[in-house]
Formats: C-alpha cells, structure tokens, sequence
C-alpha cells in the first residue's frame, strides 16, 4: 500500500476472488485482502476520488431484467449489494441473486436500522431499476425509510425516457439527514437485457457498450469508477448518447406494441417505418425547441444523420422486442408518460402541437383496451372459470400517467395486426 497523499496513486485494495470471500466480520459482509489478483491502479488526485477502505455498498430497488443485471454484475464481482423487490424472487432469478451474493429484502426498515446502528456501511448509491410509473411510489418508500439510506454519492435513476420532475421527486431522500438530499441524476442503460430461458443469467443486445452516468460532478466520477471496478463499464457524461437512446425508445417502443413485432418487423415493414420517421421528425423538433433539453441535443451532425443512426440503431437489436412490447406481452403496465407522452406533455408546455405523437398515445389506447376485451371474453368462455374471470396482472393493465383523459376514440390508424398477441 502507498498511503493517500505519498506518491500519485490513492490506497490501494487488492480485492478477492469470489471463492476466496472471507466471513462477515463486525458487520462488513465483504473485505478488502491481498491476494493473487492485482489490479491496475489509476491516478486520481485525493481530493477527487475518496479512497475506501471497504467494497462499495449498493441498494437496487427493482427485481427486473435492468434491476437484476445490475445487482447481480456488482455483486458477484465483490461489490455489497441489496437488491429491494415487491415480492421475492422466484425460481431461477433467486438463484441467480443468491449465487452472485446478493441480499434480497421486501422491506427497508431492517436495511434502514442496521445501517443507522453502525452494523452494517451505509449506501454509496441507490440504484432505481423500477418502471417509471412506480417513481411516486419508490421515492416515497426511500424518503421515509429515514436519514440512515442517504446515499453517499447518488441515487441514480435506470430507465427509459423522461420524467417530469423526478430530480425534485427523489431529492426527498436524505433530506432530513445532516448531510442534505441525496443527489440525483439518470443512467442511461444501453443495450436490451432480458433473462435467458434456460435461467443462468441475462442475454444483452448490444452488449459492451458503456453505461453513461448524466452528470458531470466529482459524485458521478465516483461512482462510474466503482462500477467499472465491479463489473458494469460507466463513465460520467454521455447527455448527448442519452438523447439519441431516448430517440431510438421514443420511436420503436411504443409503434412494437401497436404492431406487436420486434425490430426487425418494425423496420422491415414500409408503414411502420415511415410511421417512426415521422415520430422522430416530430420529437426531434420538440427536443429542439426545449431548453432543458437543447444543450444536449446532438450537434455535429444533422437531423437528417440523426434519424438515419437512430432507425438503424433500432435496426440493430434485430430480434429483440422492446421492452414496451415485452410488458405488454406479458400483461404489465406499459410506460407512455416518460416516452411519446413525455413529447406531448413538453409540446403543451412549450405551446407546440404534437399530432404524430398524440397518434401513437391514443392507438396505444385502442390496442389495450382491445386486448382486455379479447381476454375477458377467453375467461368468460373458459369451462369453469375462477373468478374474477381476469388474472389479477390485466386487472391492473392500466395507462399510467393518462388515465381517462386519452380513451376517446384515436387519432390516426391501428395497424391491423394491433389487435393480436
């Protein structure tokens, strides 16, 4: 070891193999040790980069393919890691989180009382894995969890889109403690990732792409550091990648579910695909326009090179279906707010109509409300079907952040396949 300050280089820890893990010692689930596997070390000033003299604590709240992956990445490279779920995972997903030796818990307050007892570090970042329907709901859950669950570094939000608000929405957290709220800022996650069918761990389009942390403070630096020491490459910075990843979910995610085809079918059909030009054309103009969102939209190129990288991002997850899709197949809630919806609130905003978007809101609409009568009808045709005669997940298939204000009757065309699974 070169103590901090002697030399260029920060203490140095030289971590364990995972099989070479020693046994929890007052209240520290993993250990800093000398063993055969060194590491590269990098010069970072100490006033920069806080040295420790433990592995890195993380909370995941999410059991999803996003929440999981990450949790299970950190932790099976020596990270300590909490992954918070609704309900426990089942199956081949518990067995993934016990083999990576991650902690699963249903409720905060024992996490919570541990940390703030001093048995157990306290978090360095909280990652929120949740579909963004759920924010109101988890932000409320961490803030009140109490001052013990302040991140030391950040809570860093892992989803697609745009939300309203939300550095507002989760700067609640830590914010009765000495230190202040907890900062905020969004990942944004690249490549799709969902679990592989035999259930040993996660199939990743695209892989080897970076996570970008969106922020540019010493924080972010931080973090993106320990997560590349830990198994999930990041840098700090990438506004101008996320707005082209916002670009790409904008204009497939919500058109694979009106179509209900994956992005091969997306761009191979003619309609769709000038249906998502016009998508882009629109959003792009709206991004434009925005202030917050101006300094980030890409400028060494033209809109026209954009939308032909953004359609052939799309084109490159090939079979993948979108996530938008996935959730839909699957009969959960589907995200329109912080996608084609988040245009249209943000025209509204700046005075500007948004048709194309509006369209594709609305023809959301009419393919959900379709499938819901499709169902009911099989129950109700089903011999002795339980009640209620919908399973409970398409009881709950709602249009978050809509609600009511867009069932009149739609704007635009349903593709003739919408109505099909």
């Amino acid at each position: 070891r070169v103590k901090a300050g002697e030399g260029i280089f920060p203490t140095l820890h030289v971590f364990p193999r995972r099989s070479a893990r020693l046994r929890p010692i007052a209240g520290l689930r993993r250990h800093g040790a000398l063993f055969r596997n060194t590491p590269t070390p990098f010069a970072v000033p100490a006033t920069k980069m806080p040295v420790m003299s433990r592995h890195p604590s993380f909370l995941v709240v999410g059991s999803g393919c996003v929440g999981s992956f990450i949790a299970t990445t950190l932790g099976k490279n020596g990270a300590s890691v909490t992954l918070k779920a609704r309900a426990a995972p089942q199956g081949s997903v518990a067995k993934l989180m016990a083999k990576a030796g991650v902690d699963v818990i249903t409720d905060l307050t024992p996490l919570e009382r541990e940390i703030g007892a001093g048995n157990r570090p306290p978090l360095d970042a909280i990652f929120v894995a949740t579909k963004t329907y759920h924010f109101d709901d988890v932000a409320s859950e961490l803030a009140q969890a109490g001052p013990a669950l302040r991140p030391t570094l950040a809570t860093v939000g892992c989803y697609n889109g745009h939300v309203l608000g939300v550095e507002n929405l989760f700067g609640r957290i830590g914010a009765s403690s000495a230190a202040g709220p907890s900062t905020f800022f969004k990942a944004l996650v690249p490549g799709g990732y969902s679990f592989k069918e035999d259930g040993s761990g996660f199939d990743v389009t695209n892989a080897g792409q970076k996570w970008s942390l969106l922020s540019t403070t010493p924080e972010s630096r931080t973090l993106a550091k320990h997560m590349s020491s830990y198994g999930v490459a990041s840098v700090a910075g990438g506004f101008e990648a996320d707005t082209r990843k916002y670009l790409v979910n904008t204009t497939a995610n919500l058109v694979s579910v009106i179509a209900n085809t994956n992005c091969n079918g997306l761009v191979n059909d003619p309609a769709l695909l000038a249906r998502m030009r016009a998508i882009f054309r629109e959003a792009a103009t709206v991004l434009r326009a925005a202030p917050a969102h101006r300094e980030h939209f890409p400028s060494a190129i033209s809109v026209e090179e954009l939308e032909e990288q953004v359609l052939t991002g799309i084109a490159s997850y090939k079979e993948h279906y979108p996530s938008s899709c996935k959730d839909f197949r699957a009969g959960r809630d589907i995200e329109i707010s912080s996608l084609n919806g988040y245009i249209c609130d943000l025209g509204k905003q700046l005075g500007m109509e948004t048709p194309v978007n509006k369209a594709v809101v609305d023809d959301v609409a009419v393919v959900l409300r379709r499938q819901q009568s499709a169902d009911a009808e099989a129950a109700e045709r089903a011999p002795m079907a339980p009640k209620p005669t919908l399973p409970e997940p398409l009881l709950r298939r709602t249009i978050p952040g809509f609600g009511a204000r867009i069932l009149p009757q739609p704007v635009g065309s349903v593709s003739a396949t919408a109505h099909r699974r």
